[in-house]
C-alpha cells in the first residue's frame, strides 16, 4: 500500500500557471504543501477505500486538510460526514461529534465556510462507502498474520533439547516440579536450544538411556505462506517486482520491470489519480478561481533506461576525464590511449586512430 501511494502522487502536482504552484506549495495554516495532504489523503484511499478532504474558506483564501478516515462516518442523508476520534465510545461523548456539509454544500462557521470532500471507490450494493482493493484477501491477510504469530511462539516456547539421558534415581514430588520449571526455563526461549536434558526416573535400575534428537525443521507453514503472499498481491492487483519483492524466474532488468510498472499505472493507479485531480480542480476552480487546465501529477517510475545507455557514445574522451577530474591528454598520450584500446577491442594490433 505504501509503494501504490508513492505510485499514486508520484513527484507531486505541479502547473505552469505561477498563482497556482504558489498555492500549491501551501495550502493550509499548518504549512502543509498540496503534496503533504493529498499524500495522507492516498494512503487513506488505498488503505480503508476512503478518504476526506476538508475545504475552509475564508476572507480571499482557500485551505485544504486531509482528515484520518478512521474517524469519519457517513450520515444517512449523505449530505454530511461526521468526525468522531473514537467511534467505539461515541454514546459516552457524543458531544465530540463534529458534522460538516459534503462538498458542493458549505456550512458556515463565523466568517469561514467548510465543507468536505469524500473519495471512495465504487462497489456495488456499498451505498454509503467504497471498499480497499485487499478486502478479497482478508481472510489471506489473517492467515499472514498467524503464520507469524505461530512461529514466533514456537521459538519462545519450543522445546528442543539435544538430548534427553535418563538416570535411574528417586525424586519427591516437590523436586519433580522444581526440576520440570527448570527445565523450562533452561530449554524453552532463545539461546536455550539444543541442550541436553537429564531425567531421574523413581525406581528404575535399568542402565542409563540416552536419545539424541536431530532437529532437521527449518520453519513451519512455509509453502502457506508463499500462496498466501501470492493472494494477498494478486487481491491488490500489483506485481511483486515493484515492490522490491524477488520472482523466481525472473530477471528483473530495468526495461521489464518499467513495462510492468506502465501496466500497473494504466489498470490501478490511473484512474484514483484522474479522480482525485477532477475534484482537486473543481474546487480551485470554482472556490479559488486559479486556471487549473494544466495542472498535473508527474509520475516518477521506479527504474530508469539511464544504465542502458553508454555514455562513450556521447561524450568524448577528454571530457570523461574531466568528469573525473583527471588531467587533460596530450595528443601523444591521446593516440596511444586509443591504439592500446583498439588492440584490447580487437584483439589485433589496429595502428589507425582515426576513429
Amino acid at each position: 500500500m505504501n509503494t501504490k501511494t508513492t505510485f499514486t502522487i508520484g513527484e507531486g502536482f505541479s502547473s505552469l500557471d505561477e498563482k497556482l504552484v504558489e498555492y500549491i506549495d501551501d495550502v493550509n495554516a499548518n504549512g502543509e504543501s498540496m503534496n503533504d495532504v493529498m499524500k495522507k489523503v492516498v494512503s487513506d484511499f488505498w488503505t480503508h477505500g476512503n478518504a476526506y478532504v476538508e475545504i475552509v474558506l475564508g476572507a480571499g483564501y482557500i485551505n485544504l486538510y486531509h482528515q484520518d478516515a478512521t474517524t469519519a462516518r457517513v450520515h444517512k442523508g449523505k449530505k454530511k460526514i461526521l468526525f468522531h476520534p473514537d467511534w467505539a465510545n461515541v454514546r459516552t461523548s457524543e458531544e465530540k461529534i463534529k458534522s460538516i456539509e459534503t462538498y458542493p454544500n458549505f456550512q458556515k462557521e463565523g466568517k469561514i465556510k467548510r465543507a468536505v470532500v469524500h473519495f471512495s471507490d465504487y462497489e456495488s450494493t456499498y451505498f454509503f462507502y467504497g471498499l480497499p482493493d485487499y478486502v478479497a484477501a482478508l481472510d489471506h491477510i489473517k492467515i499472514a498474520n498467524q503464520i507469524g504469530k505461530y512461529n514466533l511462539t514456537r521459538f519462545k516456547n519450543g522445546f528442543m533439547p539435544s538430548a534427553i539421558i535418563e538416570l535411574g534415581a528417586d525424586m519427591s514430588e516437590d523436586e519433580a516440579q522444581q526440576f520440570i520449571d527448570e527445565a523450562r526455563e533452561k530449554l524453552t526461549g532463545e539461546n536455550n536450544n539444543s541442550k541436553m536434558l537429564f531425567i531421574a526416573k523413581n525406581g528404575e535400575e535399568a542402565a542409563s538411556n540416552v536419545q539424541v534428537i536431530q532437529d532437521t525443521s527449518d520453519g513451519s507453514f512455509m509453502e502457506l505462506q508463499t500462496i498466501t503472499n501470492d493472494n494477498i498481491i494478486s487481491a491488490h492487483r500489483w506485481n511483486p517486482s515493484l515492490s522490491g519483492i524477488q520472482v523466481a524466474g525472473s530477471l528483473g532488468n530495468n526495461q521489464q520491470i518499467l513495462t510492468i510498472y506502465d501496466i500497473v499505472m494504466s489498470t490501478v493507479i490511473r484512474e484514483p489519480q484522474q479522480m482525485i485531480l477532477r475534484e482537486l480542480k473543481k474546487i480551485l476552480k470554482r472556490e479559488g478561481g486559479y486556471k487549473v487546465s494544466d495542472l498535473h501529477i508527474i509520475n516518477k517510475p521506479p527504474v530508469t533506461m539511464l544504465g542502458a545507455i553508454n555514455p562513450t557514445e556521447y561524450i568524448s574522451l577528454q571530457e570523461g576525464r574531466k568528469i573525473f577530474h583527471l588531467p587533460e591528454l596530450t595528443e601523444e598520450e591521446m593516440e596511444q590511449l586509443l591504439q592500446e584500446k583498439n588492440k584490447v577491442k580487437d584483439g589485433t594490433d589496429n595502428s589507425d586512430t582515426s576513429n
